[in-house]
C-alpha cells in the first residue's frame, strides 16, 4: 500500500516544475521496487497558460501509473491549490512540495526510513537555499540522523517559524480543512490549516538533521512579510492553538528572534527594498507586548546604520547561548 504522497502545486512555472520533477524521478528511480511503491506523486496545475501539461505528461508516462494530476477548469487561486494538494492525498502522509524545490540525492530515502520506523504526525526535513545550481550550494557532511520529539512544545521550539516553509514539512493526512479555512484565508499560510492541528494534537514528531530539500531562493516575490509573518502568523496560531498558548508562543517568538532580524538588517544595509517605517510600526503592533521584540528587532530600526551589522552580530551570539529562553 502506498505509504506517502508527494503533491506539488503550480502555475505557469514549468521550467522550475521541470527540475522539481526530474528530481522526483531520480529519486524514484533510486528505490527498491518495494519502497517505489509507496510513493505516489500528484501535482495540481491551477490552469497554467504556459507548457506546464507538457511537462507533467512526459513524467507521468515515465511513472507508469504512481503518478496523479489534475488540471483546474480555472485557476482558484494560490491558497485553495495548496490546500487541494493535501486533501486530495489518499495516503497516509503528504508531502506538499514547492514547485520551485527539489529533493536532494537520497533525501526521499531519508523520509521513508523515518516514515517506516515510527508514526509520526509531522516530520520536518532540513535544507537549504539556492540560487543557482541546488547542487553547488549543498555543504553536507557525514549522516546527521534523526531527533525524535514527544513533545509539540519541543518541536515547535526547534522548528518554531519554519514551520511555515511547507517544502520542509511531511504531514499525516486526514485534518478537516474546513475547520481552520476561516482564520488561514488570505493569509498565504494555507499550510497551517493542517500542521497547526497536528501540532495540538499529535504525539509524535520528528527531525531530520540531514538536508534533504533546496528551495529555490529569491524567486517568490510580493510577500508582504509583516502581513504574512506578523499579523496573519499571530492570528492563526492563537485561533488554533488557543488551548496550546505555549506552542503557539513558541512559534512567535522564533519568528521575532530568528525570522525578522535578517529582513531589517537587510532594509538598513541596502540590501533589501521594503519600507522601513510600514515594517518598523507594523512589527511594533504586533509584538510589541513581547519583550523580544525590544532587543532583537526595535533596535534594529532606530540604531545608525553602521552599527547594525555589529549589533545583530552580538544577537547572533544570544541565540546560541539563551536558545532555550528566547524560544
Amino acid at each position: 500500500m502506498p505509504l506517502l504522497t508527494i503533491a506539488i502545486p503550480t502555475y505557469n512555472r514549468s521550467i522550475y516544475l521541470d527540475l522539481c520533477l526530474k528530481r522526483i524521478q531520480e529519486e524514484m528511480e533510486s528505490l527498491s521496487e518495494d519502497q517505489r511503491n509507496l510513493v505516489k506523486v500528484y501535482v495540481s496545475d491551477n490552469a497554467s497558460l504556459d507548457d506546464t501539461p507538457q511537462v507533467i505528461s512526459r513524467y507521468q508516462l515515465i511513472a507508469k501509473g504512481k503518478f496523479d494530476t489534475v488540471r483546474n477548469a480555472a485557476n482558484i487561486g494560490a491558497e485553495r491549490n495548496v490546500a487541494q494538494c493535501y486533501s486530495s492525498a489518499t495516503t497516509p502522509y503528504v508531502w506538499v512540495l514547492g514547485d520551485d524545490d527539489v529533493i536532494i540525492q537520497n533525501g526521499l530515502q531519508k523520509v521513508l526510513d523515518v516514515l517506516h520506523a515510527q508514526e509520526v504526525d509531522v516530520l520536518y526535513v532540513n535544507n537549504y537555499w539556492f540560487t543557482g545550481d541546488y547542487s553547488e550550494s549543498l555543504n553536507q557532511s557525514g549522516k546527521l540522523g534523526v531527533s525524535r520529539y514527544g513533545s509539540a512544545l519541543k518541536f515547535a521550539r526547534r522548528t518554531n517559524v519554519m514551520l511555515t516553509f511547507i517544502s520542509a514539512l511531511i504531514a499525516r493526512t486526514g485534518v478537516d480543512l474546513g475547520l481552520s479555512s476561516g482564520v488561514v484565508v488570505g493569509s498565504n499560510l494555507p499550510q497551517l490549516g493542517w500542521l497547526l492541528p497536528l501540532l495540538r494534537d499529535g504525539r509524535s514528531f520528528a527531525y531530520i538533521e540531514d538536508s534533504v530539500v533546496a528551495a529555490k531562493g529569491s524567486n517568490s516575490g510580493g510577500y508582504e512579510l509583516v502581513k504574512v509573518f506578523g499579523y496573519s502568523l499571530k492570528k492563526i496560531t492563537d485561533s488554533i492553538l488557543k488551548d496550546r498558548p505555549e506552542i503557539a508562543k513558541a512559534i512567535q517568538n522564533g519568528t521575532i528572534v530568528n525570522f525578522f532580524p535578517k529582513f531589517i538588517v537587510d532594509f538598513r544595509t541596502g540590501s533589501n527594498l521594503f519600507d522601513d517605517k510600514e515594517m518598523a510600526m507594523g512589527l511594533k503592533e504586533v509584538f510589541a507586548g513581547n519583550w523580544r521584540y525590544h532587543v532583537f528587532l526595535f533596535p534594529l530600526f532606530v540604531l545608525p546604520a553602521s552599527v547594525v551589522s555589529y549589533y545583530n552580530c552580538s544577537l547572533t551570539v544570544a541565540r546560541r547561548l539563551f536558545r532555550s529562553i528566547l524560544v
